[in-house]
């Protein structure tokens, strides 16, 4: 379940212990699990960035209490493996808060390592996308071109260059977007070079 191509992310923007409400959070209406040894702990996923991700647990009316949910992870807050349906995404997690609320426990996670496989390629057109704009930089053949961001998802983005770049699709580049503080590579979806234009897909990412 867990050979697919894989994206790490190692930081997410915290303020005062929580996740920060941001633009690439996204409401994407999907269950999941979390499993730690013999344990599975089954959640909805109330938003999901490509930091993190908010989850309202479903079996939590058996668990009474933070240090109880606690128990049934080994006392561990990282390196948690998690599981989403669909879109199909596995991987491994931090727990930054534990939350009880009406009466369910509510808990935010910073992705550790995610894990993009066939099945959330097959489901990446239905993936919500924002028009949030961020300043980065993409590097391919020996130069660098700065771009503002179209669009974000969960998965790329599409980007409008300071200059023409004739990649094609499929070729690698790398990327670095300071405003949501990760690095790395990325493919090429789709080029229209003589409008500035790239759409590219994550390949791997790390935050600082």
């Amino acid at each position: 379940m867990f050979d697919t191509v894989s994206v790490s992310f190692n930081a997410i923007g915290l303020k005062g212990g929580r996740m920060k409400t941001r633009a690439e959070r996204f409401v994407i209406g999907s269950s999941g699990c979390i499993k730690e040894a013999e344990t599975e702990l089954f959640f909805t996923v109330k938003n999901m960035s490509t930091t993190g991700f908010l989850i309202e647990l479903k079996d939590s009316f058996q668990i009474k209490s933070e240090q109880e949910f606690y128990a049934l992870l080994d006392g561990k807050s990282d390196g948690i493996s998690f599981y989403v349906f669909n879109p199909e995404v596995t991987g491994l997690a931090s727990i930054v808060t534990v939350e009880l609320v009406n009466r369910r426990f509510v808990i935010s996670m910073k992705f550790s390592e995610i894990n993009f496989n066939s099945g959330f390629m097959v489901f990446k057109r239905r993936l919500p996308r924002t028009g949030a704009q961020v300043q980065g930089q993409l590097f391919w053949q020996q130069q660098w071109y700065s771009f503002l961001s179209e669009d974000i998802g969960l998965n790329g983005l599409s980007v409008k260059l300071n200059a023409e770049c004739p990649a094609t699709e499929d070729e690698r580049v790398t990327l670095e977007v300071p405003t949501l503080s990760f690095c790395g590579s990325a493919r090429v979806k789709w080029s229209a070079p003589e409008d500035f234009r790239l759409g590219v897909e994550y390949i791997n990412l790390t935050h600082n």
